[in-house]
Formats: C-alpha cells, sequence, structure tokens
C-alpha cells in the first residue's frame, strides 16, 4: 500500500511538472549538484548571489541537502542528453504570459532564469523532479501519520490530497526549493519517534538520519533536534529511560552537525560561517509582530489565503489535546519555531516564489489536527473540509498554470512595483495570475506536457498516456485495498 501511494502522487506530480526552474535559488541547487556530479566539488562559477570562500572560490550558500538530493537524477538526464543531445522535449517551457491591464494586454515574461534550460536539457529537466519525488514522500508520511491518529484510510488518503493539491506544496513539487526536503525530513522524524514508549533503536536511528538530512537542507532545522529530544523525555512515563532514548536520538543527529561545521570550515574558512554573513543578507531586522501578521493574513505570503484547510487546525486541537497532548505539544512548538524564525527574518517572503515558502515545512503539521477533527466529528465538519480544499486547490492552479515570476515582470512594467519589492505585503499574486490565466492561451500554460506537445507531440503523448495509466491503476488498486481494511 505505501508503494501504490507513493507512485500514485508520484505521477500526478511528474504529470503537473513545469520541466524548468524559475529562480535563482534553484539554479544556485542545479549548479552545486552540477559540479558535484561532474568534479566531484562543491566549487561553482561566480554568479548571482554565490559566495565568495576560501582561496577565492565561489559557494552557494544553500544547504547541499537539495543538490546531494538531485545527483542520481543528474545523471540519468546526462545520460539521456549523451545518447539524444540537443533533444528539444527536455527545452520545452512557456516563454511568455498575458494580464491585461487597464483594457490592454501586458505580455509578462518570467525570470531569465528559466532559459538555463535550453543550455542544459536533460540533466536540468530530469533534476527537476526531484522535488516530485520527495514531494511524493511527503504525502506518503502525511497519510502514515494520520493513521497513527486513528484517521481512517481513505480519509487520511483525501487529506493527503488536500496536502498534495490544495496548499503551495503542489507548487514547490515542481521547483527546486529546499522547503520539501525540510518537510520530509520533519515527518519522516517525527513519525518514527511518535510514541516513544514504543520507540526501538531502528526508529531513533531513522529519526536521527532523517533529522541529519533536515540539517543538510537548512542549517534551521539544527534547534528542532532539542524539541525532539525533549518530547522523548517529556512524553516518557520513565524519565530516566526517556532520557537515554534522547540522548540515543541525538548521537544519531551528530553526523549532521559534524557535516556542517566541515562544510563552513572548508568553503567559508570558519565552522560558524554558513554563508549568510554576507552584506546582502540582513539578518533578523524584520519586527516579529509584522513579520507574523505577514505571514498569516497578507495577500502576499499569508498562509491562511494560500493554504485554506489549515484553518481545519484550530477544529481539532481540543481533540488532540485529550488523547495527544504530547505530541500536539510537540506540533505546536515546531510550527512557533518556525514562524518566529522565519517571520523575523529579513527576507521574511522567501523571495520571488509562492506563498508563504518557509512555512511550507510545517503546513503538514498543522493540517494533522484538523483531519484528526474531521475523522471525530461525525460527517460535520466534512463539508468545511471540502470548500476549503477546494479554495486551496483554485489558489495553487493559477501558480502551477502561470510562471510564479511572471507577475513581478508584469508588476514591473506598469510600474506598481521595484526591484526593491516595497510593500509587496500589499500585492496578492492569485489574483495577478488568475488574471492572467484567463488570459492566456492555453497553449502557453506553464505545464511541461503542454508545452512538449508543440515540440515534440509524440514524447507528449506517450508519457501522458503513461502517466494516466499509472494514475488510474494505483487510485483503483488503493482504493480497493483501502476498502478491503475497512471491512475487517
Amino acid at each position: 500500500m505505501r508503494l501504490r501511494i507513493f507512485i500514485l502522487f508520484l505521477a500526478l506530480f511528474i504529470a503537473t511538472t513545469a520541466g524548468h526552474i524559475y529562480t535563482i535559488d534553484s539554479a544556485l541547487n542545479y549548479m552545486v549538484t552540477r559540479s558535484m556530479g561532474r568534479h566531484g566539488t562543491l566549487e561553482i562559477p561566480k554568479f548571482m548571489m554565490t559566495v565568495e570562500g576560501t582561496g577565492g572560490r565561489h559557494y552557494s550558500k544553500l544547504g547541499i541537502g537539495q543538490s546531494v538530493a538531485g545527483l542520481p537524477l543528474f545523471w540519468l538526464g546526462s545520460l539521456v542528453e549523451s545518447v539524444s543531445p540537443g533533444n528539444p522535449a527536455f527545452r520545452a517551457y512557456s516563454r511568455s504570459f498575458s494580464i491585461p491591464h487597464e483594457g490592454d494586454l501586458i505580455t509578462a515574461e518570467p525570470q531569465t532564469l528559466i532559459r538555463l534550460g535550453e543550455r542544459e536539457g536533460a540533466p536540468l529537466f530530469f533534476i527537476t523532479l526531484t522535488n516530485a519525488l520527495i514531494a511524493s514522500l511527503v504525502c506518503l508520511m502525511f497519510w502514515l501519520v494520520l493513521g497513527r491518529f486513528g484517521v481512517s484510510g481513505k480519509l487520511a488518503l483525501v487529506g493527503t490530497a488536500v496536502l498534495a493539491f490544495a496548499t503551495p506544496l503542489w507548487v514547490y513539487a515542481r521547483d527546486l526549493f529546499g522547503e520539501p526536503l525540510f518537510a520530509a525530513s520533519l515527518l519522516v522524524t517525527f513519525y518514527e519517534l511518535q510514541n516513544p514508549e514504543k520507540v526501538t533503536d531502528k526508529r531513533l536511528m531513522y529519526g536521527g538520519l532523517a533529522t541529519t538530512t533536515g540539517m543538510l537542507a537548512r542549517a534551521s532545522f539544527i534547534p528542532l533536534t532539542g524539541l525532539f529530544a525533549a518530547y522523548l523525555v517529556l512524553a516518557s512515563e520513565d524519565k530516566g529511560r526517556g532520557f537515554r532514548r534522547a540522548l540515543r536520538y541525538v548521537a544519531f543527529c551528530l553526523p549532521g552537525i559534524v557535516v556542517l561545521a566541515l562544510l563552513n570550515r572548508v568553503r567559508f574558512g570558519s565552522i560558524l560561517s554558513t554563508g549568510y554573513h554576507t552584506a546582502f543578507d540582513k539578518g533578523f531586522s524584520v519586527p516579529l509582530g509584522k513579520g507574523l501578521l505577514w505571514n498569516l493574513l497578507s495577500p502576499y505570503r499569508g498562509i491562511f489565503i494560500y493554504a485554506p484547510a489549515v484553518l481545519l487546525c484550530f477544529f481539532g486541537l481540543r481533540t488532540l489535546a485529550r488523547k495527544h497532548r504530547a505530541d500536539l505539544l510537540l506540533i505546536l512548538a515546531m510550527v512557533a519555531y518556525v514562524f518566529i524564525v522565519y517571520s523575523g527574518w529579513w527576507a521574511w517572503h522567501g523571495g520571488w516564489c509562492w506563498g508563504p515558502r518557509f512555512l511550507v515545512p510545517v503546513i503538514p503539521l498543522l493540517l494533522i489536527p484538523g483531519f484528526v477533527a474531521v475523522s471525530r466529528s461525525g460527517g460535520r465538519l466534512a463539508g468545511l473540509a471540502v470548500v476549503l480544499g477546494a479554495a486551496g486547490f483554485i489558489v495553487q492552479l493559477g501558480a502551477v498554470l502561470i510562471n510564479y515570476t511572471a507577475p513581478y515582470d508584469y508588476w514591473i512594467k506598469i510600474g506598481i512595483l521595484d526591484w526593491a519589492e516595497k510593500d509587496i505585503q500589499m500585492f496578492s499574486p492569485i489574483t495577478t495570475h488568475w488574471k492572467a490565466v484567463l488570459a492566456t492561451p492555453p497553449s502557453n500554460y506553464d505545464l511541461w506536457l503542454v508545452q512538449v506537445m508543440k515540440v515534440n507531440p509524440s514524447a507528449g503523448i506517450v508519457t501522458l498516456a503513461a502517466l494516466a495509466m499509472i494514475v488510474a491503476l494505483m487510485a483503483r488498486s488503493i482504493w480497493r485495498g483501502l476498502s478491503a481494511e475497512g471491512k475487517r
């Protein structure tokens, strides 16, 4: 069942992939993967937002976890490119979008970094599928965690579909940002350490290795280790035994801390220099109250606007508090930590991206209480869950069909946004995207399957048919299996 659920969501994510990168973070992650895959080094050419390190060499300040995760697909893409050099199927993307403005149509172009795919071809195309794999793992783990809380398999599958396609996870499954890897590491760790009385040494090891992966995705994962360790102690009936479990878990996390320290030392000359020490980064300079408000409710990045289903969380807090108090406290502590850290960061908005990018890792955690509440409401919350899920799907669909960097070009062209992104919390990319969806010909939508039909129809038709068959077979098999389990 687990493999089938993973394959189902993977096929759906691939079917809606963009086949290209979007922004500078994605380009940096790709360049590090390419450097490791071809030369065995982390050094990359001087580029936008690279950091000069030891010996005058240039490095990415981003965690290496995302780049390492993409290595197998990079090698696969390199093999494909060597067999079929210059294949246009791996260079297909939409170059412009139409957005109405005062009776005219503005031609909005996506950020020029997208054109990196013209040069790189199959290696870059295949590496863009990395997050489709990682997001599918997030979906599988979310389904398993809901099962741990007593949610039926069918409802858990519905909840997983909401996570996959009614939150920004869908959009980031098409890109190379590191947030899906952060989310996967967080969920795997939570799943392995849940219910400390039954945690085995093997589960402590898996939890520690997942935490290590999270650290390599983003150094901000490190403090979460302390929250998980405290949970293992406080949620144990025997505090001494819980403390020993916590020590074993932390021991399995040490490789992540050691690797990070060595990477900092080799790249930037000090174990404490992460690459975020440049003049470009302005540190935690946003007033926390403002950052929290903007991340919660602003038209630009508000989580309740971009992922409406998280509102169900408020209905499940009391339910979880009664039977799973320790788990609820851990969830709330992790959510609070991520909100506070990234709401105070100078780039609280995550840059040119979609929705509250930095908060994507905790969206699955926020959905857990909500779907536990739906499960135990006797159907009373089902209608609300459907409405919120549908609203979230509509929000994400706009960003799936229209490259999310194109509205910035539109705003700059009409003179209401400058490169400094002044007063951006008042802009709504959602409305701009849907204006573009309605004005842009479907043949220009930001879907690889749509674009490849133009340059290589046979490849597009074969891919579409194969993915449709996989989705149909997996969905049928999963539903039958869950129905049979429900009758037992």
